[in-house]
C-alpha cells in the first residue's frame, strides 16, 4: 500500500466513503426505529419497509447509474447520484406519512448507489491492473467498519438530535461526499469517440456472455446473502438460542465483523502468493468445510460457543471473497466502454441473489439453529459448484478478449 501517491490516496479516501454510504444509510437510523414508529403512530414493522424500500432502490438504482457512467463519465454522475441522495436525505426529515417514507427512502437509495457503482469503475479506471485488488480489499475493510460505527453513531445522534437527526447527518455525509468529489476526484474515464455506443439493453447482453462476469457475480451475490442470513438471524442464534445479552450480541457481532476485515487485510497478502481465482477457490473450499462442522454442531445441540467460534470462521472467508470476486468480475472490462455498466451489473446481480437467498432460508425455516446451519450449507455448497464451473481460458485475461 506503500506504492500510492498522494493524489492516489485522495482518490482511494472519496471511494472509500462513496462505498461506506449504503451501510450508515442503513445502520445510522436502526436505533430510530421505535422513535419513528412512534412519532408516525405505526409499528416497528412499517418502518422496516422503509428498510426494504430502500434496498429495492438500491438494486434498481444500480442499473441507472451504471450506463450513465460509462455514456457522460465517472465524475458528473456521481455528483448528480449525491444531489439526489442529498435531497431526498432532508426530504425523509420533513415526511408526514410513513408511506411518505418509504418514497423518499427509496429515492434515497436511487441517489445513494451511484457512488458505489461508479467506484468499482473507477478503480478499473484509475489503478493498475496490480492494484486492483488491494483498492477492492480497503473498500470492503470500509464495508467491515461502518456498520460496527454507524449504530453507535445512530444512538448518539437518537439522543441529541431525534430521529430526524440521522437524516440530518446522512444529508451532512452526502454535502461531504459531494465536495471531496468535486475537489478530490479526476475525470478517469476516456471514451473513445469512433465507438458508436450500443443501447443499454444490448450492453447488458454482452456483459453477460461473459461467463468469468456471471460466475464471480453470482458468487458473490450468493456469499453476500450468507452474510445476509447471518446478520438477520444473529439476534435469533445469539440471544434467543444462545441465551447471550443484548452488550454479548454487540460483543460478539463486533468480533465477527473484526473478522471480515482482518480477512479483507490478508487478501492484499494471500494475493502475492496466491492467485485470484484460486484464492476464491480456497476460501469458498474452507467455507464449505466449516459450514459442515457448524451444521454438524448445530445437529448435535453442542455447546453454543463452539457453535459461535465455527460461525465465525465461517463468516472470515467472506471477507476475502467480497474483493476477489469483484475484481474477478470487473477487472475484464477494465479497458472497454461497458466498464461502468459491467459494475452495476454485477452490483444488482449480488442484490439480486442475496435477496433470493434470504427468502429462501426463510422458507427452509422452522424455527429450529439446524434449519439456519442447512441454510449456511446451501449457500457455501452452490457457490462452491459455481466456482468450478469451466471457464474460457481467454476470458482469464482482462483487455482485448471481452467485447467491447
Amino acid at each position: 500500500m506503500k506504492s500510492f501517491s498522494l493524489m492516489q490516496w485522495l482518490v482511494i479516501l472519496v471511494l472509500s466513503l462513496l462505498t461506506a454510504l449504503e451501510p450508515l444509510s442503513i445502520d445510522l437510523y436502526l436505533p430510530a426505529f421505535l422513535k419513528i414508529s412512534e412519532a408516525f403512530g405505526t409499528n416497528i414493522s412499517a418502518v422496516q419497509i422503509s428498510l426494504s424500500t430502500f434496498l429495492g432502490g438500491f438494486a434498481i438504482g444500480q442499473l441507472f447509474w451504471g450506463p450513465m457512467a460509462d455514456r457522460f463519465g465517472r465524475k458528473k454522475p456521481i455528483l448528480l447520484s449525491l444531489v439526489i441522495f442529498i435531497a431526498a436525505s432532508i426530504a425523509c426529515i420533513y415526511v408526514n406519512t410513513i408511506e411518505q417514507l418509504w418514497v423518499m427512502r427509496f429515492i434515497q437509495a436511487i441517489g445513494g448507489c451511484g457512488g458505489i457503482v461508479i467506484s468499482r469503475a473507477v478503480v478499473t479506471d484509475y489503478f493498475d491492473k496490480s492494484k486492483t485488488l488491494k483498492i477492492y480489499s480497503l473498500l470492503a475493510l470500509i464495508m467491515g467498519i461502518a456498520p460496527i460505527i454507524a449504530p453507535v453513531i445512530g444512538n448518539g445522534v437518537l439522543k441529541l438530535l431525534g430521529w430526524e437527526g440521522a437524516f440530518e447527518v446522512m444529508a451532512g455525509l452526502g454535502v461531504l461526499m459531494f465536495l471531496l468529489t468535486v475537489f478530490c476526484l479526476p475525470e478517469t474515464y476516456r471514451r473513445n469517440e469512433t465507438e458508436v455506443k450500443k443501447n443499454v439493453f444490448r450492453d447488458y447482453a454482452n456483459i453477460l456472455k461473459v461467463r468469468k462476469f456471471v460466475i464471480y457475480s453470482l458468487i458473490a451475490g450468493i456469499v453476500n446473502g450468507a452474510l445476509m442470513i447471518y446478520v438477520a438471524n444473529g439476534p435469533f442464534l445469539i440471544m434467543e438460542k444462545g441465551g447471550f445479552s443484548g452488550n454479548w450480541f454487540s460483543i460478539i457481532f463486533a468480533t465477527n465483523a473484526f473478522g471480515l476485515m482482518l480477512a479483507s487485510y490478508l487478501t492484499n497478502v494471500l494475493q502475492k502468493y496466491i492467485p485470484t481465482n484460486k484464492l476464491v477457490k480456497h476460501a469458498l473450499s474452507f467455507m464449505l468445510v466449516i459450514s459442515i462442522v457448524l451444521l454438524t454442531a448445530m445437529y448435535l445441540d453442542m455447546n453454543m460457543i463452539v457453535i459461535l467460534i465455527a460461525l465465525f470462521f465461517y463468516v472470515f472467508p467472506i471477507g476475502i471473497l467480497f474483493p476477489a470476486t469483484t475484481e474477478l468480475a470487473i477487472t475484464p472490462f477494465a479497458n472497454s466502454n461497458n466498464s461502468g455498466t459491467a459494475s452495476a451489473l454485477f452490483g444488482s446481480i449480488q442484490l439480486l441473489m442475496a435477496f433470493i437467498c434470504s427468502i429462501l432460508a426463510n422458507f427452509i425455516s422452522d424455527g429450529s439453529v439446524v434449519a439456519l446451519g442447512i441454510a449456511f450449507l446451501l449457500c457455501a455448497l452452490v457457490s462452491f459448484v459455481i466456482v468450478f464451473v469451466r471457464i474460457n481460458p481467454k476470458e482469464e485475461f482482462s483487455g482485448e478478449t471481452i467485447v467491447k
